[in-house]
């Protein structure tokens, strides 16, 4: 029985430090103000300019766009557009806007608005990263035969086009105004560095609930810039935070005691916790070490000695789900509901190391050459999740007769190690998918990609199952159908399954805290979360309970 007496003492050292931190403050709250933590100042306020999380949720609060895409169905939604069309060839989307759309500064918003924004991702001073998702930027083509019809040209299919404008917020022609003239329900009214991020209601909001009461409720946003998780709690427990995303276990387990009613546990996440060996032909690894790792029963042997379910629930204290592929059982729109994947057992494991070349002598492991199996798993340090995890795989792997070294690295020798050096034998990382689509993994799956992890930058596939991952990733990418992008994606999640390049450990769940003042939130695991719905949210003052 693996001892729980460390997370016990952390939590509980955490608790003392919410004593400590109890007198700090946060900015005065505001009447019918919403007000959370974000870890970091906003690099840009220019929505076209976006490459950092919180810039990106300020855009999401602030920036019109003219679909969005939307988190509890997954389905795309008119918003600034009325309508919107593809043609049957994929080169062309037809807009039709809204009549009557205003900017927040009360100046109408027109076509001409809208074609000056796209131009302006578009082009290449901009440098706007969402500009590579059209695959050839340069080439697109924007038009508008009046003044509420927007045409864009593509010199090719582009799979999930419709995304791509999710992200886009359309400012005023030739007026860029860093978030302070905006068509979203919100416009950036303050911003002091390092203090906080202050959002106001936009008066000429188009949208309008069921009784036709203009969107937002809330007039007002506050997101304090506060990277102390004890700081946050701390607020949160006194009522001056509503909301807290991203929570780790022991934090949970902390509110869970004091707080209970605000705690939630969304399940699994779409982001995955890995193991996989270095197979890299430029690795500077003994070849014998190197036959280990890619040798599929190998890896299989140590997918099956691997508990999951003990990682899940020691290292996450049971907020975690064990994984077995790369698509979490969440994104169920992609997931393979048919997958076969190695099943946990260590006769299994002996059985084929056993078959695959290996031998025991006692307690150590030895390869057909006798070089007894040793190697080291690298993680980063300070992640107390990870470092469990590779604490108990150590434990597990032992009982195959492997020895097994735990190396935890800050962060950037990590990195230095892994993408530059390629000098490690085994690591241990996650992997954080922001969307559900599986043409945003293209950088991690296609061979010839200096993230494809396990054996970067081929020149040409090193196996034939990798050819086959290369075959069913474009089409994926390029296929007008749906269910022939799908069963695509269901090959590549078997043909992962079958060869073990990452050895999926767990899916880390979403763990939220929710004041129970707020009205109208329905938290979901898809970025941003639990403000995906910001312009429905409230906060009802002097309540304490209740349903929401």
């Amino acid at each position: 029985m693996r001892n729980l007496l460390r997370s016990s003492f952390l939590t509980a050292g955490l608790m003392a430090l919410l004593t400590i931190y109890a007198p700090c403050q946060a900015a005065p709250r505001q009447p019918g103000e919403l007000a959370w933590a974000i870890r970091y100042d906003p690099k840009t306020f220019d929505p076209a300019k976006v490459d950092d999380q919180a810039s990106e949720l300020v855009r999401y609060l602030t920036g019109g766009v003219l679909l969005r895409l939307n988190r509890q169905t997954q389905e795309l939604e008119p918003q600034l557009a009325e309508s919107f069309s593809v043609s049957p060839q994929g080169t062309l989307i037809v807009f039709k806007l809204r009549d009557g759309l205003r900017f927040s500064d009360g100046a109408a918003l027109t076509s001409a608005d809208v074609a000056w924004s796209l131009r302006r991702v578009l082009a290449p001073a901009t440098q706007a990263v969402v500009a590579e998702e059209f695959l050839s930027p340069a080439e697109v083509v924007v038009d508008t035969p009046d003044k509420l019809t927007v045409w864009v040209h593509l010199p090719k299919r582009v799979i999930g086009v419709g995304n791509i404008f999710d992200e886009i917020a359309i400012e005023p022609a030739n007026r860029p105004s860093e978030g302070r003239v905006t068509s979203g329900p919100f416009i950036v009214a303050d911003y002091k560095r390092g203090q906080y991020v202050r959002l106001s209601r936009n008066p000429n909001y188009w949208r309008r609930d069921g009784a036709g009461v203009q969107l937002p409720y809330t007039t007002r946003v506050r997101l304090d810039i506060l990277n102390n998780r004890e700081q946050e709690i701390s607020l949160f427990l006194r009522g001056e935070y509503d909301l807290i995303d991203g929570l780790s276990p022991d934090y949970f387990a902390i509110l869970a005691q004091k707080s209970p009613q605000s705690v939630h546990d969304l399940g699994a996440s779409l982001n995955t916790e890995q193991l996989w060996f270095n197979q890299s032909s430029a690795a500077p690894l003994p070849e014998f070490e190197r036959a280990w790792f890619q040798n599929r029963g190998f890896r299989v042997a140590v997918s099956e000695a691997i508990h999951r379910a003990d990682l899940a629930r020691i290292a996450y204290s049971g907020h975690a789900t064990p994984a077995f592929g790369f698509v979490s059982p969440a994104n169920t729109l992609w997931h393979n509901n048919d997958l076969k994947y190695p099943l946990e057992s260590i006769a299994d494991a002996n059985r084929m190391l056993a078959a695959s070349g290996f031998h025991r002598s006692g307690n150590q492991l030895y390869d057909s050459a006798d070089h007894p199996v040793k190697f080291s798993i690298l993680t980063n340090a300070g992640n107390a999740a990870r470092e469990k995890m590779a604490t108990m795989i150590q434990q597990d792997l032992a009982a195959t007769g492997m020895q097994i070294m735990i190396v935890a690295l800050d962060f950037p020798a990590l990195i230095e190690r892994l993408m530059h050096k390629q000098d490690y034998e085994a690591c241990l990382l996650g992997v954080s998918n922001a969307e559900p689509d599986p043409s945003t993994m293209m950088n991690m799956w296609m061979s010839s990609s200096p993230n494809h992890q396990w054996n970067p930058s081929e020149k040409t596939p090193a196996t034939e199952w990798e050819a086959e991952i290369d075959r069913q990733m474009q089409l994926q990418a390029t296929s007008p159908s749906q269910h022939l992008r799908k069963l695509s994606v269901d090959r590549v999640q078997q043909i992962v399954a079958d060869q073990q390049p990452f050895i999926y450990l767990v899916y880390p769940n979403v763990l939220q805290a929710i004041s129970p003042q707020l009205r109208g939130v329905h938290p979901l695991i898809l970025s941003p979360g639990i403000v995906w719905n910001i312009d429905s949210i409230r906060r009802e003052e002097g309540r304490q309970g209740g349903a929401r």
